[in-house]
């Protein structure tokens, strides 16, 4: 595992899950997280719990984000499922196998070193999963003042990178309107709390960092300048794809755009223009660079579009 300092920062998602009740007095792993009636009575509870958290994380794999879990609060997921294996067959190892396959991490790894003391409905979570949230959420507004007094621009880009941060969870913590709101000595800290795909796509849309950058490309043009021509293999000329978008409305659609890998290319439906628009990764790039063009059925790369997978944020299509 890259040291902490050394990961350049990125989206962080951090994941909450609802625990088994212990009638032993186990306890909790935190005094807030809910636990769940459910997984007394209803076997099949807890696997369609993970999933649903699952199933979000799967969605968005193409994001550049580390993923967070806190193991104490997995334990207290799994715990029943370790006592009763014949009751939940397969449950620990699927569960187990999915969180190394997404590449999650405990948040232990790779701590944020506290600087505050944090409080959230009466507990002291300074040392806990949320206290790593507040944390990134203060070292975020301090970057942001470091990067407002920076007239000469000396700050090196490292200096201006923070983790912005989202917690993906379904009844584990109770919030208020989808907020949690942390408190520490110096601010009232808001965390934003997601648990569904179009949820966390709004909340990645606005938020995500390091954000993706829209170059212009002379050969599809945009919605001043048309597209090139050029001669294909069996010697005809054909017309490149065209942008029909201006730069501000494509930048718009780039911050939306839905994919499968983060290397990969990404599109959206653009409802102005009635068709998909499709933005071509322009390789490794540490700028996260992409050029655009317009699409329709027929057209060379229609068929990378996952209209399915677009149902799920654009149900219109």
């Amino acid at each position: 595992m890259p040291h902490h300092h050394a990961m350049s920062k990125k989206t962080a998602i951090y994941v909450l899950f609802k625990e088994y009740p212990d009638p032993d007095g186990r306890g909790k792993s935190s005094p807030y997280v809910q636990d769940s009636t459910d997984y007394l009575v209803d076997v099949n509870a807890l696997l369609q719990d993970w999933t649903e958290i699952f199933d979000v994380l799967v969605y968005f794999s193409y994001e550049r984000a580390n993923r967070y879990y806190d193991d104490v609060n997995l334990e207290g997921l799994l715990d029943v499922a370790r006592l009763f294996p014949d009751e939940y067959p397969g449950a620990v190892d699927t569960i187990t196998s999915e969180i190394q396959a997404m590449g999650m991490t405990s948040w232990k790894v790779a701590a944020a070193p506290r600087t505050d003391v944090y409080h959230f409905g009466g507990y002291d979570v300074t040392n806990d999963l949320l206290g790593d949230m507040a944390q990134r959420e203060t070292d975020h507004i301090e970057t942001l003042k470091r990067v407002k007094r920076d007239t000469q621009h000396l700050l090196t880009p490292q200096q201006k990178e923070y983790e912005p941060c989202v917690l993906l969870q379904k009844g584990a913590i109770t919030t208020i309107q989808g907020i949690v709101s942390v408190t520490s000595n110096s601010s009232q800290l808001k965390i934003q709390s997601v648990g569904n795909i179009a949820e966390l796509h709004a909340w990645l849309s606005m938020h995500r960092f390091s954000s993706r950058h829209y170059t212009y490309d002379d050969k599809h043009g945009d919605a001043h300048n048309r597209s090139q021509t050029f001669t294909n293999r069996h010697g005809h000329t054909e017309r490149a794809a065209q942008l029909l978008t201006s730069t501000a409305a494509t930048r718009v659609l780039l911050k939306k755009a839905v994919g499968e890998t983060p290397e990969g290319d990404l599109w959206y439906y653009d409802d102005a223009n009635g068709c998909f628009i499709y933005f071509e990764n322009q390789g490794n790039t540490p700028q996260h660079e992409y050029h655009a063009y317009h699409l329709r059925s027929g057209d060379k790369n229609f068929d990378k579009i996952d209209k399915d997978k677009l149902r799920k944020v654009q149900p219109h299509i």
